[in-house]
């Protein structure tokens, strides 16, 4: 059992699939759970591993029916008496999105086992009338979501908790008191500022698309902008995620690394700044699995440089697997969700891209030039390739199955795009630092020029005929299906076990001619 966390994932996974569709809890299956587990253990003391692994396995398969058949069910006086309810008072319980006109904020009204998904059209200024705490008192119509183009829109809101939506026009139909200081809502209240300081520089369309890229917020992005990017399947951009806490984490890595500062002192401080990033962007799914996944990995490095436990035990699909299991626990609905299953299929298919068994980073390893800086730039070009190619395996089948689309060129495009993404979103971090100082003009002018080319790039890409193509659902599980076939052949094929080893053993010969040839006389 070499991936033990990644087997609990796939049956916790299970059960809460079987427990939402059914639709039902039986509470005998906490306690066939706990028999299953405990006949694991005797199994195990008995020496048959293969017979407790499959009844451990049993036993999470129960628990996840049972915590997956505790979705959200609103009472039926609940549903009837939504549409009558005017005047509601309760509180804030998510960071408001702020477009154009309104802002989109999650409201939980005092004595009712559900919340509201409040829209509120107001004019001018958005940013600053409300935030995450607040308490409120709202005036407005009540209306039951329906379904629309063959996607369950009820069911969708209702494993988010949320049994209706509000719709509120006026300045004067909202009453807000500010709550007292949280944690959430002092990180809400940042953000907020931020974005404030960043609208008063910059022009409509460019603190647009800022606020997407640095926050996730898409409310304000005009339509034919983010039609650009749904086009040329680079909406991940749009929502933070891995990506994004990626490029953010690297530079201070590189930086902790050039200051000489080892692993057991760097993974704390940069874990840090994923708390940070997290408190003011907010506890989005893509970027709470990315910072989980850190963590995970983090706690494993920092463990095995001090010898607690082996190097080798630190796998980051293990540590894929328990921000997952971390993630359905907190809201099984998750995994229903197009954001969540893109976010883990796709990081799963870089990792096991680049994992030993598949042997992709041997054979980047092989391509050298000249001089050394030539080769980092030519490995760094195939190693952004193959990025994207495997992130595009992992999410493509997702992206079929929910939207009806594939993207023939996002491989291309995302080599082309993801690069000047990273310089945007280190110009807009920099921007953040010095507001405040004689240097926030130069900082947003560059900010802004680098938005401006993204924007303008990503326009021009969209209007490339066949960047995006409807296909049939069923294309959705046939892709997932030749992607695992791929994979299986790359890790089992006997070719390619003799094509690693060669490649490992050229490597190994290259760097020690290269460590035999600097103690050589010049």
């Amino acid at each position: 059992m070499r991936s033990p966390v990644m087997y609990t994932a796939l049956s916790f996974a299970l059960g809460i699939l079987v427990g939402e569709r059914a639709g039902f809890q039986l509470p005998s299956l906490f306690w066939w759970g706990v028999a299953c587990t405990a006949l694991a253990g005797a199994m195990r003391f008995r020496q048959r591993p293969r017979a407790a692994h499959w009844l451990l396995m049993l036993g999470i398969v129960c628990m996840g029916i049972l915590h997956g058949g505790s979705a959200s069910v609103f009472p039926d006086w609940l549903l009837l008496r939504a549409p009558e309810l005017q005047q509601l008072r309760g509180r804030v319980v998510s960071y408001p999105h702020f477009g154009t006109d309104r802002v989109r904020f999650v409201f939980q009204p005092h004595g009712f086992p559900g919340r509201l998904q409040v829209y509120w059209y107001r004019s001018s200024p958005l940013l600053g009338v409300i935030h995450y705490g607040d308490e409120v008192e709202l005036r407005g119509s009540v209306q039951l979501p329906e379904p629309f183009e063959g996607f369950d829109y009820p069911r969708y809101l209702a494993r988010r908790g949320i049994f209706a939506r509000m719709i509120v026009e006026g300045d004067e139909e909202v009453v807000c008191e500010r709550a007292v200081l949280s944690l959430l809502g002092t990180g809400d209240r940042l953000r907020q500022s931020i974005l404030r300081r960043l609208e008063d520089r910059m022009a409509a369309v460019d603190f647009a698309l800022a606020q997407s890229l640095l926050f996730g917020d898409r409310s304000a992005l005009p339509e034919r902008v983010e039609d650009a990017f749904s086009r040329t399947g680079l909406m991940h951009l749009l929502a933070v995620s891995g990506l994004h806490l990626g490029i953010f984490l690297g530079g201070f890595w590189w930086g902790l690394r050039r200051l000489g500062v080892r692993p057991r002192f760097a993974y704390p401080i940069v874990g840090i700044m994923v708390l940070v990033a997290l408190w003011i962007v907010g506890p989005r799914v893509s970027l709470v699995r990315a910072g989980l996944l850190f963590g995970f990995l983090a706690l494993g490095s920092v463990l095995a440089d001090f010898g607690v436990i082996l190097r080798r035990w630190v796998r980051p699909l293990n540590a894929l697997a328990a921000a997952a299991i971390v993630i359905l626990v907190l809201r099984p609905g998750a995994l229903f969700e197009a954001g969540f299953q893109l976010t883990i299929s796709a990081t799963a298919a870089i990792l096991l891209a680049f994992s030993p068994e598949v042997g992709l980073e041997a054979w980047l390893a092989q391509w050298k030039v000249g001089s050394a800086w030539g080769t980092r730039v030519l490995q760094g070009g195939f190693r952004l390739l193959a990025v994207s190619a495997a992130a595009q395996a992992g999410a493509a089948p997702i992206i079929v199955w929910h939207f009806g689309t594939v993207h023939p060129l996002a491989i291309v495009v995302n080599g082309i795009v993801v690069p000047l993404a990273g310089f945007a979103l280190w110009s807009g971090f920099l921007a953040i630092v010095v507001s405040g100082t004689f240097l926030l003009p130069i900082a947003i002018a560059s900010f802004s020029l680098s938005l401006a080319w993204l924007r303008s790039i990503v326009e021009g890409l969209a209007r490339i005929a066949g960047s995006s193509l409807p296909v049939p659902r069923w294309v959705g599980p046939w892709l997932g299906t030749l992607v695992v076939f791929v994979y299986l052949v790359a890790i089992y094929s006997p070719e390619r076990s003799s094509w690693t080893q060669n490649s490992m053993s050229m490597v190994s010969d290259a760097s020690e001619d290269s460590r035999v040839g600097e103690g050589r006389p010049r």
